[in-house]
């Protein structure tokens, strides 16, 4: 394989989704995220995807796998953290998801968004303050109900 194409390879890992006290999420499982393999064996590998259901990793985070049973990568561990947090929204007001995506990008954070689900990936080097600002600011109004996913403490 070239070199260029070893550097923009991706995998897709599963990981298991911790459910809350309400089994929330009931529709899933798990959550599947594009990860960089660190080793040709892809057993350590970084997260390349913001999770929207996840609780336990962030993306940048470097991680390890196993095989499961259907020949799948599976999350095994956290090995080393990317020192950044997540959000999630889940819009009341649609029409106001590309001035919160607008904002959010502005504010130095990635984004990946499904329908009424916003996910928000913050650099502990980045705006965090004014990031969590926003998101309060906008339940506080209405716009949108908030949940932390994994909050970076270095």
């Amino acid at each position: 394989m070239p070199e260029s194409a070893k550097e923009n390879l991706m995998v897709e890992v599963r990981f298991p989704i911790e459910k809350d006290a309400e089994g929330y999420p009931t529709s899933r499982d798990f959550e599947c995220l594009l990860c960089k393999p660190s080793d040709p064996e892809c057993s350590k590998c970084v997260i390349a995807s913001v999770p929207f259901y996840l609780r336990n990793v962030a993306y940048g985070d470097t991680i390890s796998t196993k095989d499961d049973p259907s020949g799948l990568l599976e999350f095994a561990e956290v090995t080393e953290r990317g020192g950044y947090s997540i959000y999630r929204l889940f819009l009341h007001d649609v029409g106001k998801k590309d001035e919160a995506i607008r904002k959010l990008l502005d504010l130095d954070t990635l984004i990946e968004q499904d329908g009424k689900l916003i996910a928000i990936a913050v650099s502990s080097t980045g705006e965090v303050d004014r990031v969590v600002e926003y998101i309060l600011m906008g339940k506080e109004k209405g716009f949108w109900g908030a949940q932390d996913g994994y909050v970076y403490e270095p």
